[in-house]
């Protein structure tokens, strides 16, 4: 990993799913749970993983469709606190940090930076998930979507995460994976890095991130160059 500057003035904040874990197998292991408690075949995990990224509403949404089923509203808002339960459970069954990620975080931190996660996964599954693989001491905070009143793309929810580290706004930059990151650091006028290996609908590199990265050996350089 190669050398930083001083980063004690600064918070890299980020997102969880797509971007520090793969959470897609046990995710999609979940709905494929419900799935079949409705009759419905499973999905394969790689076809299935563009499903990923947009919370648990829009998953059931778009698996049930995809799998040509139809729910009520009704049924979409008792289905709901149904996923979150089956997903606690299997949390970490087959979730992995991706590669690379350890020995980035050891570097930013060493460098001085405050580290801290803003995912829209609940507060309290985040902490579950990162404490399950090792790297929630890693993080000075982890502010979910029921952390805050607005989440990502508000950047009340990234703001949330440098107040904490005593930060301004504009001391900060946002790792991630995704649309919603990208606009949460626009919206916030600071920086974005997006990984190339998450969650999306559409290539991130269309986005035009100030930095797009396809290891964590890449990260501390983007950072770098995202403070020059």
């Amino acid at each position: 990993m190669p050398a930083l500057p001083d980063l004690r003035d600064y918070c890299l904040a980020f997102d969880l799913d797509g971007t520090l874990v793969d959470t897609a197998p046990d995710i999609i292991g979940t709905l494929n749970d419900i799935l079949k408690e409705h009759g419905a075949d499973p999905f394969p995990t790689e076809a299935a993983r563009a499903l990923v990224g947009k919370g648990a509403r829009s998953l059931i949404q778009r698996g049930f469709a995809a799998a040509g089923l139809s729910l009520t509203p009704e049924q979409e808002d008792a289905m709901v606190p149904h996923f979150l339960a089956l997903y606690r459970e299997r949390i970490d069954h087959e979730s992995q940090p991706f590669d690379g990620v350890f020995e980035a975080l050891d570097t930013l931190r060493t460098a001085g930076a405050h580290l801290a996660v803003c995912t829209n996964k609940p507060y309290d599954l985040s902490v579950l998930l990162l404490t399950r693989l090792g790297m929630i001491e890693h993080f000075k905070t982890v502010v979910g979507a029921d952390s805050v009143a607005n989440k990502k793309p508000d950047p009340e929810h990234l703001k949330a995460c440098t107040d904490f580290v005593g930060l301004h706004l504009n001391q900060s930059m946002l790792i991630g994976d995704s649309g919603t990151d990208f606009l949460t650091a626009r919206n916030a006028g600071v920086p974005s890095i997006l990984v190339s290996f998450g969650y999306n609908d559409t290539p991130v590199a269309d986005l035009k991130p100030d930095r797009l990265i396809h290891h964590f050996r890449e990260l501390p350089d983007a950072v770098a160059a995202c403070l020059r």
